[in-house]
């Protein structure tokens, strides 16, 4: 029988300050992530033979693009670590939070912030920049929602390292809660160093530039930055649903802390790219990708390697019981996704839908390790899981979703399908593209209904369930 999550948590004793803190990042997660997901349906929608002619290749289609991708990519990986930064330097180091207000006043500035972010969509106001890793709408509203953010942002980053180092939490029975904490001090390191690299960018730009040029070398340098943080969030993650599911710390926890210095090590001298390079120049984006490359790899490669050792080393019969558990399936969906889309992301050539393919592997990956995660914090926040059932296939729906939905594109992009066309403009004149792109659509919307199943049920477990709470099982 597999322990329970009761063993891992045994030991903490969590205060009304670090628990009403970490629901409220939970709760902005979970909202960024519905206005994500209503966004997704109609990107999917109008991109899907029979039903894409609805959509024409206007403003409305990239707008939603741009709205669902800062939600997806930004606000709910950053406010999900908001979660995990919350409880890394409280909770799992036995220690009660401090500074409060400080935490609170981060969280409210993020939550206008997100806000911000999605109004410009609904008013029709703002050309969309669909440039890489933050798309903008060009609008003052959307301009103060992400500063607005980044201010939050970095509020609860000087908030968590306060907490880290203002006393000695008391020591916990569970290495892997020490890990965590560590894994959460290296994202925020490596936060810190994104929005570092934001005003360097800002700083150095001339504010001549097409708009477009512009913000793909503003977010450039910080956006492969934050996408380091995400992946540190990602593998904190899969440390935790790993222990909470197989019964055991799959990594020693020297070896853990280890792989995260290394990822900090390589983030080191990125705001020096700013100092050495211009900003123009081909040298600048290049130096950023490799920085990236590096760091995305060793990292989470040796900590997979270790979670499948110990998944593998399990008897057939508690590998069966495994699949029953939500994180463990949101587990294995996770690195499967992960997988996949480094695999495809080396195999991409020109720019086509090859492109979306892979980073939705990896963005994808995060996602699912965050969503298996969240049943399982509910208990330790004083919340039951409202739907035990549904969290157990919502892993299913959401997982083999994407990877129809990765595959699909792959396929397609093949045969030439170009990114970032929509409607009729997707030329679909070949059987493979038709094929690719249905494929696509049929996973999209797999996917959304595994979103839709996980946002109503963690809606449901935050506001209609208090108490002792109970777990998944």
């Amino acid at each position: 029988m597999i322990q329970s999550m009761e063993t891992v948590f045994a030991g903490i004793k969590i205060d009304e300050g670090s628990k009403k803190l970490a629901l409220g990042w939970l709760l902005l997660a979970i909202m960024s992530l519905v206005f994500a997901g209503i966004f997704a349906f109609l990107l999917a929608t109008s991109r899907t033979p029979g039903v894409q002619s609805l959509f024409s290749s206007g403003s409305f289609i990239y707008t939603a693009l741009v709205v669902h991708v800062v939600l997806a990519i930004v606000t709910w990986f950053l406010t999900f670590c908001g979660v995990l930064l919350s409880l890394s330097f409280s909770a799992f180091r036995n220690t009660p939070m401090k500074a409060v207000p400080l935490g609170w006043l981060g969280l409210s500035l993020a939550a206008v912030g997100t806000v911000q972010l999605i109004l410009p969509a609904f008013l029709k106001g703002g050309d969309p920049s669909l440039n890489n890793y933050i798309p903008v709408l060009q609008s003052p509203i959307y301009y103060s929602g992400m500063i607005f953010f980044a201010s939050g942002l970095f509020l609860t980053l000087l908030h968590s390292f306060y907490n880290a180092f203002s006393g000695k939490g008391r020591p916990m029975p569970e290495a892997v809660l020490s890990q965590v904490s560590f894994g959460m001090g290296a994202f925020g390191i490596t936060a810190i160093i994104a929005l570092v690299c934001f005003g360097l960018a800002y700083n150095a730009l001339p504010p001549t530039m097409s708009p477009k040029s512009y913000f793909e070398r503003l977010f450039w340098g910080g956006g492969h930055i934050l996408q380091i943080s995400n992946t540190i969030g990602m593998l904190c993650s899969w440390l935790l649903l790993a222990r909470l599911t197989l019964g055991k710390a799959p990594i020693p926890d020297r070896a853990v802390k280890f792989f995260f210095i290394i990822t900090v090590f390589f983030v080191l001298p990125a705001p020096m790219i700013y100092f050495k390079t211009n900003i123009l120049s081909k040298e600048y984006k290049d130096a950023f990708t490799i920085i990236m490359e590096w760091c995305f790899s060793p990292a989470a490669f040796l900590i997979g390697v270790g979670i499948l050792r110990s998944i593998f080393s399990r008897t057939k019969d508690a590998q069966n019981s495994s699949w029953l558990e939500p994180g463990f399936s949101a587990l294995v969906f996770s690195m499967i996704l992960f997988g996949c889309g480094g695999i495809i992301g080396v195999l991409i050539k020109g720019s086509d839908v090859r492109i979306p393919a892979h980073y939705h592997g990896v963005i994808g990956a995060v996602t699912m390790s965050f969503m298996g995660l969240s049943f399982y914090l509910l208990p330790l926040l004083g919340r039951k899981v409202h739907f035990p059932k549904m969290a157990r296939i919502q892993p299913y729906l959401y997982g083999i979703g994407q990877l129809m939905f990765m595959l699909g594109l792959f396929l397609a992009g093949s045969h030439g399908v170009q990114r970032k066309t929509y409607g009729e403009a997707q030329n679909l004149d070949q059987y493979a593209k038709i094929v690719g792109m249905t494929i696509m659509g049929l996973g999209g919307f797999v996917a959304i209904s595994g979103g839709i199943t996980f946002l109503l049920n963690m809606l449901f477990s935050v506001f209609k369930t208090q108490g002792k709470g109970e777990s998944v099982r």
